[in-house]
């Protein structure tokens, strides 16, 4: 017995060096995928140099720049060229994909900010109101594009890189391995955006045009994590000199939703005010025009995006602000507690 426990307790260490080979082969194999073929993560590469090499022409004149930061919702409503020749604003669009979560999508857009510029933060509310997560998307992009300091937004909110979690994220999740593979077997496009779509201000252009959900109302009230994002967010640009403003993304709302919706979206931007400026957008977002909109209530086409484009210039040069109680006494009434804290002092 004594002799057949000893072979036992021999043999589990090679065992165990077998099963971790094993596993940080497959991690390897599994990061290597993500960093050098994942059809999702190339684009979005692509997508930033893109970007930056437009913000990089903006910029090599020493003049002001404009730079909007947001998910899709950014990215398929604001036409940079066209804004450039029609209103002479140099703006980028730094628009991504909101799966990358808000640290990560603020992080990459305030690079390109400069003494001087404005960052303009066109989030989706959703990613304002709920808790923060890490995505595997903004570890891979951030590995990818070998600037980890972005997965987190350290610079901006002094968060440490996590890299063990960041480069076990590097690992494809179920959903994707499937999808990938059910594509193949149907002879599909590998990924439902091309680079193709993007031009070289940022703008991402609508070609897949689909049915959606109607969307409804969301959670109006900022996360605690994003209120402390936001407060990191002024404070940073006090100190670079960036003026940072939110601009309240487009969305389609049903003709007999509008004033609902509104309410909401007047309670959400009273929230923001409290901690950055808010561009005076009258329509609140809210956009009933169906033929605007492509393939989610959020991604613009056609007519829908020179409107917001037009209407995002007007309000940059004018440069006017929505109050917390404006906001409060024009549309949400008496029920909103505004939190009595001020917004960065003009310059």
């Amino acid at each position: 017995m004594r002799l057949s426990t000893l072979h036992f307790e021999v043999r589990l260490p090679g065992r165990v060096v077998s099963l971790l080979t094993l596993a940080a082969a497959v991690l390897v194999l599994a990061a290597l995928y993500t960093l050098r073929v994942n059809p999702e993560i190339r684009l979005y590469c692509k997508a930033v140099a893109l970007k930056r090499q437009w913000s990089r022409s903006l910029s090599s004149g020493g003049q002001q720049k404009f730079i909007v930061a947001g998910g899709s919702s950014a990215a398929f409503s604001v036409d940079a060229e066209g804004l450039l020749l029609q209103h002479d604003l140099r703006l980028v669009n730094f628009g991504l994909h909101a799966g990358m979560g808000p640290l990560f999508l603020l992080a990459v857009a305030a690079e390109e900010a400069h003494s001087g510029d404005t960052l303009v933060v066109a989030l989706e509310p959703g990613l304002l109101t709920a808790p923060f997560d890490s995505p595997d998307l903004a570890a891979q992009m951030g590995l990818a594009l070998g600037e980890p300091s972005l997965i987190h937004a350290s610079r901006l909110t002094g968060d440490r890189i996590r890299w063990v979690e960041d480069v076990i994220s590097l690992r494809p999740g179920a959903y994707h391995t499937f999808t990938l593979l059910g594509k193949v077997m149907l002879r599909k496009p590998l990924y439902r955006y091309s680079i193709s779509a993007f031009h070289p201000g940022g703008w991402q252009e609508a070609r897949d045009f689909r049915e959606f959900p109607t969307p409804v109302p969301g959670v109006v009230r900022l996360s605690p994590d994003a209120v402390r994002l936001l407060d990191a967010l002024a404070k940073w640009g006090e100190v670079e000199h960036v003026k940072v403003v939110y601009s309240l993304p487009w969305c389609y709302t049903p003709a007999a939703s509008c004033e609902e919706f509104k309410r909401a979206r007047a309670a959400f931007l009273a929230s923001v005010a409290c901690h950055v400026r808010v561009l005076k957008d009258t329509t609140l977002g809210v956009d009933p025009v169906r033929e605007h909109f492509a393939d989610t209530e959020w991604h613009l086409a056609g007519n829908g995006v020179r409107l917001r484009s037009d209407a995002l210039a007007e309000e940059l040069i004018r440069q006017e602000y929505w109050k917390p109680e404006e906001l409060q006494a024009r549309y949400v009434g008496r029920d909103l507690t505004i939190p009595a804290k001020p917004v960065p002092r003009e310059r």
